[in-house]
């Protein structure tokens, strides 16, 4: 295994879910949306800086229900010299509001921005009004960025960096990580892990990423380009694992690449590992209906695997092929289909409000969805996310306006939602209020997921998803 501490750590004895006492970088989720898994990039970040002598402390604020108050004390009972936030795009307002918080407050403090929303759109780091940003896979720069900051020298320019001088930007050439085995493990101990839980189980949860990229090209997906697929060698994920059950006393392991099933062999000899090694633990994962089989299914449940989620996204085929998502109904309900016969759990994601699609297209995906009697299907509303083809698409037929992410960011807009030609949002809007309802209190899907009272944690743990996702936004 990597790391002494990573050897030593003993369950109950990790840093504090807020960290206390001065660290030189303070990685930092703000706070909006409820958190059930943790993003790793920060902990991936944190693990290569504590590496090499840099002191970092992580602050999951959304997981610790924190408000920007509650974070702006923190940070001052911490005082780091570096503070990076990792923005998604739909906690850009939340984390422009904190940023200037954070000017207010500790001027001294260097402010640097991250995560998906950062990377899809460089630009929003002027937006944003902060001096540096990073896009891509940025541990290595990301360490030589502190290492020049807290040395008092000015970051030179290098791959994946942004900097933003008078209201200019300047972009680093992207780079990807080739060997993800050479990282340090991510820092997961620094996360307030009794905070993330799975909805479709009441264990200690954690998530896992043990490979980065995707070949697909879906319309929808912010990804700037084709990543290529590189992945953990099966004895690196296997040391993690051990750590994350042995170390962290996790329960559940959520894997979270972004199909998990794309390389068979690899899963194959993971699962295999997992058995020879004695690993108890439960699991899910994502995948495509077109990526996986019986064999495969049965080696994994073997294995621990309890759940895979699909990306189904609608119940008509010519929607979907429209997307690019090229995959038919039928293997849809077989892959679910097989699932259920071998008492793994699925979930089943659905978009309303691709292009095109009409609101009958819509009503026929509840319906679709309804029969698949997937255990856990969640809706959404189409978004025209920075960096993907919709956005750009919306853009050129005068769907979106260009600015509108900047709009939303300072509060002059609704987060924005995307409606096809003929569609109101209001339309959009109640077929997605419904769906919840139609598909999760339909007697057989009732009966399907009727496990959830096997405790009033469980109970508890599940309203409560379904209440955040249900009930408590229109996106």
């Amino acid at each position: 295994m990597k790391d002494t501490l990573q050897q030593t750590f003993i369950l109950g004895k990790g840093q504090p879910a807020i960290p206390s006492g001065h660290v030189d970088c303070l990685l930092l989720n703000p706070p909006d949306i409820p958190t059930r898994y943790p993003y790793l990039g920060l902990a991936q970040l944190a693990g290569m800086l504590r590496s090499h002598g840099v002191s970092v402390a992580i602050l999951d604020s959304s997981a610790l229900g924190m408000t920007g108050s509650d974070v702006i004390r923190a940070i001052g009972d911490i005082r780091p010299r570096i503070i990076g936030l990792s923005i998604m795009s739909l906690t850009l307002r939340s984390a422009y509001q904190l940023i200037r918080a954070i000017e207010a407050s500790y001027p001294e403090t260097v402010v640097v921005a991250g995560g998906a929303h950062i990377n899809a759109d460089p630009g929003s780091v002027r937006d944003l009004n902060v001096p540096y940003g990073f896009i891509g896979e940025s541990e290595y720069e990301f360490l030589d960025f502190c290492t020049a900051i807290l040395g008092g020298r000015e970051p030179s320019q290098m791959p994946n960096l942004i900097v933003h001088k008078h209201g200019e930007i300047s972009v680093g050439a992207r780079k990807i990580v080739d060997d993800l085995d050479a990282l340090p493990w991510p820092a997961m101990d620094l996360l307030p892990v009794e905070r993330y839980y799975s909805p479709s189980t009441h264990h200690r949860t954690m998530s896992f990423i043990s490979s980065r990229g995707c070949p697909y090209d879906c319309i929808y997906c912010s990804k700037v380009d084709r990543i290529r697929v590189r992945s953990l060698s099966v004895e690196n994920t296997l040391d993690q694992l051990e750590w994350l059950v042995h170390g962290l006393g996790m329960e559940w392991i959520e894997f979270v690449d972004e199909v998990f099933t794309l390389n068979s062999s690899r899963v194959t000899d993971l699962c295999e590992g997992i058995l020879k090694r004695g690993l108890v633990f439960e699991w899910g994962c994502g995948s495509r209906a077109d990526r996986i089989d019986e064999e495969l299914l049965l080696l994994m449940k073997e294995a621990g695997c309890r759940k895979i989620g699909f990306g189904v996204e609608s119940g008509v085929e010519r929607i979907r092929y429209l997307d690019r998502k090229r995959v038919t109904n039928d293997q849809i309900r077989n892959a679910v289909s097989l699932c259920k016969r071998h008492g793994i759990k699925t979930q089943a994601c659905f978009i309303f409000g691709h292009p095109t699609e009409t609101p009958d297209e819509m009503k026929e995906t509840v319906r679709f969805a309804r029969k698949l009697g997937a255990n856990y299907p969640s809706f959404s509303r189409m978004m025209p996310f920075p960096g993907s083809e919709l956005f750009e698409r919306a853009k050129a037929d005068g769907e979106v306006a260009p600015d509108v992410w900047t709009n939303f960011m300072l509060g002059n807009g609704r987060l924005p939602l995307y409606s096809p030609k003929g569609v109101t949002p209001e339309q959009i809007y109640r077929i997605f209020r419904r769906s919840w309802f139609e598909v999760y209190f339909w007697p057989p899907n009732m009966w399907n997921n009727r496990d959830v009272l096997v405790s009033l944690d469980y109970v508890r743990k599940a309203a409560k998803a379904f209440r955040d996702f249900a009930l408590s936004r229109d996106y």
